[in-house]
Parts: C-alpha cells; sequence; structure tokens
C-alpha cells in the first residue's frame, strides 16, 4: 500500500493515459511532458506513437505503455501475434489488452486460455509486461469473472484488470471487482484498475482493496488532491 500523502508514490502508481483516436503528434509530446513533470509510472498511449515516446522518455525512468487489440479484442490470435511483434520491435516496454470476451462468454475456454498464454509467453521472450483487462462490462456474472482472472493468472498475465475503462465494454472501477480479481490471482500476478478513477479517493479506495497500479487520464488531478474529468476515463 502506497502512502497517499506522498505525491510521488501515487504519482508511481498511475500510468497516465491518452489512447483517443483523435491524438495528434502535438498532443502526444504535451502528454509526455507531462508525464515527467509529475514523475508518472508509464506513459499510456497508442501503438503508433510507441518510438515516438522511446526517444522522448529515454532516460526519465517512466516506461512506454500501450494496447494490443484495443477496444475490439476479436481480432485473430495470429493477428494479435503479429501485431505485439510489432510492438516489441518499436520498443514497448508493457502493454494492456483485452482477452476475446466472446470466448469465455462462448464456452471456449480453452480458446481463451490459449490467446493468453501464448501472448504472455510471446510478451515475456522480450522482457515486455503484459496486462489483460478483463472488461467486466461484459463479463458481468460473478463465477465468471472470477474464472477470467483465474485464468489470466494461470496463462502467465503479469497483471490483471478489470475493463479498460473505455468503450462499450467498458466499465468504472468498483471495490467489489477489485476484490474478485484479488481474490483470484495469485503472485506474481497483480491488480490494475481503469474506469472513472478520478480522484485520490476512489484511488485510495481501490488500493485498499488490493490494487496496485491504475491507468487513468486524471493523472495530475489525483497528485494535485483534485477531481478529474468526470467524463473522463
Amino acid at each position: 500500500m502506497i502512502d497517499f500523502n506522498d505525491k510521488k508514490q501515487v504519482a508511481k502508481a498511475i500510468q497516465y493515459t491518452n489512447v483517443n483516436p483523435n491524438l495528434t503528434r502535438e498532443g502526444l509530446l504535451i502528454h509526455l511532458e507531462t508525464c515527467v513533470k509529475y514523475g508518472f509510472q508509464a506513459a499510456m498511449i497508442p501503438p503508433c506513437f510507441i518510438s515516438l515516446a522511446k526517444d522522448v522518455l529515454k532516460g526519465s525512468g517512466i516506461e512506454v505503455a500501450s494496447t494490443l487489440n484495443f477496444p475490439m479484442a476479436n481480432d485473430t490470435l495470429g493477428m494479435k501475434l503479429v501485431a505485439l511483434k510489432e510492438m516489441i520491435r518499436e520498443g514497448v516496454d508493457q502493454f494492456d489488452f483485452p482477452p476475446n470476451p466472446g470466448l469465455l462468454l462462448g464456452g471456449d475456454e480453452k480458446a481463451y486460455f490459449e490467446e493468453m498464454k501464448q501472448i504472455s509467453e510471446l510478451a515475456h521472450a522480450s522482457g515486455v509486461v503484459v496486462k489483460a483487462m478483463l472488461e467486466f462490462g461484459f463479463i458481468t456474472e460473478a463465477s465468471m469473472k472470477a474464472r477470467a482472472a483465474r485464468l489470466a493468472c494461470e496463462a502467465g498475465i503479469d497483471w490483471v484488470k478489470q475493463s479498460s475503462g473505455w468503450g462499450i465494454g467498458g466499465c468504472a472501477a468498483t471495490v467489489e471487482d477489485v476484490l474478485v480479481l484479488k481474490e483470484n490471482i495469485k503472485a506474481p500476478c497483480r491488480v490494475k484498475v481503469s474506469g472513472k478513477v478520478n480522484s485520490p479517493e476512489i484511488m485510495r479506495a481501490m488500493f485498499e482493496a488490493g490494487a496496485e497500479l491504475v491507468g487513468t487520464s486524471s493523472g495530475p488531478a489525483i497528485v494535485d488532491g483534485l477531481v478529474g474529468d468526470p467524463n473522463a476515463y
């Protein structure tokens, strides 16, 4: 548990996020400047800007995080692996991806697990950290949420997340969902949250429930003790 009175500790538990399709090069540079100013753990940015972000953040200690097959989740496994190889070539340090919820919902648990396993193995071979966005906006039954978390952990996922907090399947982070994740994984798998975590109070509640990392577009506001945009992710 971090000390929420220590702004540096709070910032190091935040991945400052802007993965909007309309993000421009100028907007990205502003985003990265903010990451450096606050000392966030990572800049979560679109795949097209990985290489540029690596150059800009070199020597800062801030990692470059990105997304794979986001937000749709339903590319083929082969397509995802090819895209991941390109992200690795570009220099990504870590990435979040949504395992295909339709596989689990449709009863094809083996394919759901295999997708996560192969993606984890490819990433880990290059030292890249993997985070699975389980999209509880689609997977709504408690027993299935628990199963998704267990399968992700068994597949070698480094971090499980209740949602991307973005798009149709996105949902706001809740203490209840964090507890489900925490209770169904074991070390070294850990819990990240995203979705309307836009204030120090909400972030603290998530961390008290077991989360250790947050992805949010309200990073600066949280560190400054303020409330971010309620309409943002």
